[in-house]
């Protein structure tokens, strides 16, 4: 029983590798990443994670609480939800504008960045995931579309959506303070955490 105090809920190993609890369950039903069954529920060693963490096998150097990088990115950028955007959203184009958005954003970080920055999506899966009807999704979709949010193309006959960076957001990622994720009062390189950038700087390749 001890034992099983030391492995990692999927909640932690989500903090940790910044990854979506749903993808890291399908990794571990397809091996790619090890772990136990207890119960309905798994647990995974922290020593499973170490390929993730330094895929060249380098070891990390330790941090410090105020350079955790968890403080900034959690499946979405923390400091969009600070930037003033949910409410601008809410005003000007309806109270689903902003949690579709959010999860386009999530769906970005869920599935890495592929070099032409295309995510590929259904309108019947993001229904789900969200919440709300097909329809209303189609129609907000296309609004963020629009508006110059997200840039909607299709490839092969497959629905594909690209966040347009920078995000446009009525506050300054500069304006938040650290808590928030945002840079004010934030470690002299904050800025070069990736997940930050991704949705700051026009060309986000690497």
């Amino acid at each position: 029983m001890g034992e099983l105090n030391k492995l990692l809920n999927l909640k932690e190993v989500s903090q940790i590798l910044n990854i979506n609890t749903e993808v890291l369950r399908r990794w571990l039903r397809t091996g790619k990443l090890s772990g136990v069954k207890v119960g309905s529920d798994w647990r995974v060693n922290p020593d499973a994670l170490q390929p993730f963490l330094n895929p060249d096998g380098k070891a990390s150097a330790p941090t410090k609480p105020s350079d955790n990088p968890q403080k900034m990115c959690f499946r979405f950028p923390k400091w969009l939800e600070f930037s003033g955007l949910p409410a601008f959203f809410n005003q000007k184009y309806g109270p689903e504008a902003w949690p579709v958005f959010k999860k386009l954003i999530e769906l970005d970080f869920e599935l890495g960045k592929p070099t032409d920055r295309m995510i590929r999506f259904t309108y019947e899966e993001l229904s789900e995931r969200v919440g709300y009807k097909e329809d209303k999704i189609r129609a907000i979709v296309a609004t963020l579309d629009k508006v110059g949010y997200i840039e909607l193309h299709q490839k092969n006959s497959t629905c594909c959506f690209m966040i347009v960076t920078p995000i446009k957001t009525p506050k300054l990622i500069l304006d938040i303070p650290y808590e928030k994720g945002g840079v004010r009062g934030a470690p002299g390189d904050a800025l070069k955490n990736s997940c930050l950038r991704r949705f700051l700087e026009s060309d986000v390749s690497e």
